[in-house]
């Protein structure tokens, strides 16, 4: 067994569909895993995009993000309790959500993100630019709407 699982998120949630849902695909058919000796751990197969915002929030798929979330933290979390490195290939960065609420759930650990912009927008603050995708960063440390900073922690 390999100390890497490799955890496929294609998810196009937080953003639109656009042809990130892709990545794992292109990097599975590019030989990754393999160059990487990693477990496969599974696809997690996202609800249905949908085109309709939140009308109080005004985030696109937030219900749909929230569900996906729970989903990804379950696997994420049964990788790490099995001692093993979880590498989540998504998709957008909302799966940045599915990915910290398992590790909250498992303890205290730390966050090493690099990406091409901040990703800590409001949606107060950008009119019309409510996707997830620009706001992950912002939702995972306990700012934004909260149906995504404060979903529930299920204890196994």
């Amino acid at each position: 067994m390999s100390k890497f699982s490799i955890i496929e998120a294609p998810s196009i949630l937080g953003l639109k569909p656009s042809g990130v849902e892709l990545l794992p695909y292109a990097l599975r058919n590019a030989g990754f895993h393999q160059q990487l000796d990693a477990d496969y751990e599974g696809y997690v197969t996202p609800p249905a995009f949908n085109s309709q915002r939140d009308p109080q929030t005004q985030v696109l798929n937030l219900a749909e993000i929230k569900t996906y979330s729970q989903l990804l933290a379950e696997v994420v979390e049964s990788v790490v309790q099995s001692n093993r490195f979880p590498i989540v290939l998504g998709g957008d960065c909302s799966i940045l959500i599915g990915n910290m609420l398992a590790l909250r759930r498992l303890g205290h650990y730390g966050l090493f993100f690099i990406d091409g912009h901040a990703d800590f927008y409001q949606p107060s603050a950008a009119a019309g630019i409510a996707e997830a995708s620009s706001m992950d960063l912002a939702i995972v440390t306990g700012y934004g709407p909260e149906h995504l900073t404060n979903i529930r922690l299920v204890a196994k």
